[in-house]
């Protein structure tokens, strides 16, 4: 991050960047070799034949004190939203949109985006949670399916059960406050896009089980250094709404890009599906992402997602976002539950 920073202005110079994140550099027909790098996205990757040697992006880039790592291209495009969610594939997948006679973690939500034209939106529940101050019972999801305080939530449908009430949001948060003394930029933010929803005072108890469906007893949560890349490669998985299952690899950190409003924008994880099969999709947003691992340790909050060409030779590919999940706990100032 400091090389980074300290490479700002030649880094936002370069033509199309559409943003750049931490990394290992990518070799051809690999996903990762073990060479730390900068990667800087572009809506088009070609050969460097074809541009002039005044565009050309150096292999290294020099920090301060001497710190050095390799640069890299990689295809990519924006995040997308709000497009409609597939039908149900598997039985887990239709236990997790209701079929089932609990809520789990994993399970589907959904609020009403305007009641008098029946238009709702869905997501996913991450996990049980409980307020540190007094410990309150309730859910983590993302903002962006919470939406703001007082905003109900219900299971599986809005005219199912109204599962519970959003208390708290946060949407984006200072870079530094985020990272600390690694980031400090003007007009720059984390998008952390979590919010804790304050369970339902009528919910029977008896209806939940704070498991995550189809895999089980969740460990303890996983803190990510910022100045170690060891979770750079680390398999992970996540239950959702929509795609119920799915696994793959931690393969960028730190993605940095700019939004509509010209804002420098930061999220934690860039996730990639194995087999070529997408990590996630529209409606599995509020996934909790875990270490595939018999400990199963949470890491991260899933948030959004975007297509992208990561590989020479193969054909475009998912990344899913993510957001380190004990730096969302200390916003909403909340921690996860095993047993309630």
């Amino acid at each position: 991050m400091r090389i980074r920073a300290h490479n700002r202005e030649f880094l936002d110079s370069i033509n199309d960047n559409l943003g750049t994140a931490l990394g290992f550099k990518r070799r051809k027909g690999q996903l990762l070799s073990r060479q730390p790098a900068i990667l800087v996205f572009v809506p088009l990757k070609v050969n460097p034949k074809w541009i002039p040697e005044s565009q050309l992006i150096p292999e290294k880039l020099e920090g301060p004190d001497g710190l050095w790592c390799m640069l890299d291209v990689v295809q990519g495009g924006k995040a997308e939203y709000g497009k409609e969610v597939p039908e149900a594939a598997d039985e887990l997948v239709e236990k997790l949109r209701g079929w089932d006679d609990q809520v789990w973690c994993g399970s589907q939500v959904s609020h009403w985006v305007n009641e008098a034209i029946g238009k709702y939106s869905l997501g996913t529940l991450g996990a049980f949670a409980r307020k540190r101050s007094d410990g309150t019972l309730g859910f983590l999801t993302n903002q962006h399916v919470g939406i703001e305080p007082g905003k109900k939530l219900f299971h599986p449908v809005p005219w199912g059960t109204h599962l519970g009430t959003t208390e708290k949001v946060i949407e984006y948060v200072e870079d530094q406050e985020w990272y600390g003394p690694w980031v400090d930029e003007p007009n720059a933010f984390v998008r952390a896009d979590c919010a804790f929803v304050r369970l339902a005072s009528n919910f029977n108890q008896a209806d939940i089980n704070p498991q995550m469906m189809g895999v089980g007893q969740l460990g303890p949560v996983k803190n990510i250094s910022l100045d170690d890349m060891s979770i750079i490669g680390q398999r992970v998985l996540r239950v959702g709404r929509t795609t119920g299952l799915r696994r793959g690899t931690i393969v960028a950190f730190g993605y940095e890009f700019y939004d509509e409003r010209d804002a420098c924008v930061y999220t934690d994880l860039l996730i990639v599906g194995d087999d070529g099969v997408p990590f996630s999709t529209h409606g599995d947003s509020g996934s909790l992402i875990v270490m595939d691992t018999p400990q199963l340790n949470p890491v991260g909050l899933l948030w959004g997602g975007w297509q992208e060409k990561l590989r020479t030779g193969y054909a475009q590919e998912n990344w899913t976002y993510g957001i380190a999940l004990s730096r969302v706990m200390d916003a909403l100032e909340i921690d996860l539950v095993s047993t309630l």
